[in-house]
């Protein structure tokens, strides 16, 4: 159990084994792919050992009894859901209730405990551990019988229809169904996945945190998904074949690019070139070539950064700075996850480790008065009874 989820229940006088249904909802990282999945794109991310722990059991009457013991709070929600809280971490699970209500479940009265150790706003997706967390333990609780794919797409539907962000289905799917064995390659149009090896030997994965959060509730995330439609709806005018943007070709795309605006083109461009990277990550992956697996992240960041703009000063000042630690020390190095703000993913000589902490570090401090969080990360399975 996490420490804080340990001091709780020994506050409260409770004893874990009181909840009959107990499990963990991981966090995730993405190895690259991002900003695709919403445009039916490939993807490549990892359920890892970081998540949220939740505790549930039976009670009287219609209400959810919530517990949020990171942020120590609580709240009584009604059952049926019929409308959102205004309170976004409860939103988040009363989204996923009423998914359940529109299959025709109707959801018993429950307390439910939960705590983790996802970074809030890090690009870890704490909050599709916590939607995936809740559909699963609903899942158990109910004996509804959905698979994880289909727990993944209910999660989406709570996220697009409910909390209202138009987000694709990677980081739902990523927490449910990944594997200890390495990170799956996701085509986030068909669902099918292909497993792919990441042991680089004598290489690790490392998370810089800029502690810059990021909000996908504004505007930013939206206008994104709505510039891609836009790329797709001038490219199907001449391809109408093109029922998706990630699977539209490079020579498509330059031959209706006079039709875009100048805007459109770099969001056409970064989602179609990022589809191409990830491709090249498998087979980079599978060869145990960590020079060009690095080179790719790079051109990740670059097109995040200049083509579908979502990076910021502070993740920039990360990834330059890991860039040129001295020996080929870091093959390479991104902004992970939604965008201004959150965390860089880098490859990193596992020896080179320490190093590059203290770099980043120090030159942070200096350029902006932050200290930065580093997560040395395990890729693990997806969601699992405790």
């Amino acid at each position: 159990m996490l420490p804080q989820l340990t001091s709780y229940f020994k506050a409260k006088e409770l004893l874990p084994a009181e909840f009959s249904l107990r499990l963990f909802s991981p966090g995730r990282i993405n190895i690259i792919g991002e900003h695709t999945d919403y445009t039916g794109g490939l993807v490549m991310p990892a359920a890892i050992n970081k998540g949220i722990e939740f505790y549930a059991r039976s009670i009287p009457g219609s209400t959810l009894r919530l517990h949020a013991v990171d942020l120590a709070a609580q709240y009584e929600l009604p059952l049926p859901v019929t409308a959102k809280t205004g309170t976004l971490w409860v939103d988040y699970l009363a989204g996923v209730v009423e998914q359940y209500q529109q299959l025709g479940h109707t959801i018993p009265g429950m307390e439910i405990i939960f705590g983790g150790d996802v970074p809030r706003g890090s690009g870890m997706s704490s909050s599709a551990a916590l939607e995936g967390g809740m559909a699963f333990l609903l899942n158990q609780q109910l004996r509804a019988g959905l698979t994880r794919p289909q727990l993944a797409q209910l999660c989406q539907r709570s996220s697009n229809n409910f909390i209202g962000i138009p987000s694709g289905i990677m980081d739902q799917f990523a927490s449910l169904n990944g594997t200890a064995t390495g990170p799956i390659m996701l085509s986030c149009h068909s669902l099918e996945i292909t497993a792919v090896n990441a042991n680089l030997t004598g290489y690790s994965w490392l998370l810089v945190n800029s502690m810059v959060s990021h909000e996908l509730t504004g505007s930013e995330y939206p206008d994104r998904v709505r510039q891609c439609k836009e790329a797709l709806d001038i490219i199907r005018q001449q391809f109408p074949e093109v029922t998706y943007l990630s699977a539209a070709s490079s020579e498509q795309l330059e031959s209706v690019v006079a039709k875009m605006s100048p805007v459109t083109q770099k969001r056409a461009t970064h989602v179609i070139s990022e589809n191409q990277r990830v491709r090249a990550a498998a087979r980079a992956l599978a060869e145990g070539n960590a020079a060009q697996m690095g080179q790719l992240l790079n051109q990740t960041h670059q097109s995040l950064r200049d083509n579908f703009e979502v990076s910021c000063a502070e993740v920039d000042f990360l990834q330059a700075q890991a860039s040129k630690m001295p020996s080929g020390a870091v093959a390479g190095s991104r902004i992970m996850g939604g965008g201004f703000g959150g965390c860089t993913i880098n490859l990193v000589k596992t020896q080179a480790l320490t190093g590059l902490k203290e770099r980043l570090s120090a030159s942070y401090d200096q350029a902006y008065g932050l200290t930065p969080e580093f997560y040395d990360v395990v890729i693990s399975n997806g969601t699992q009874l405790l």
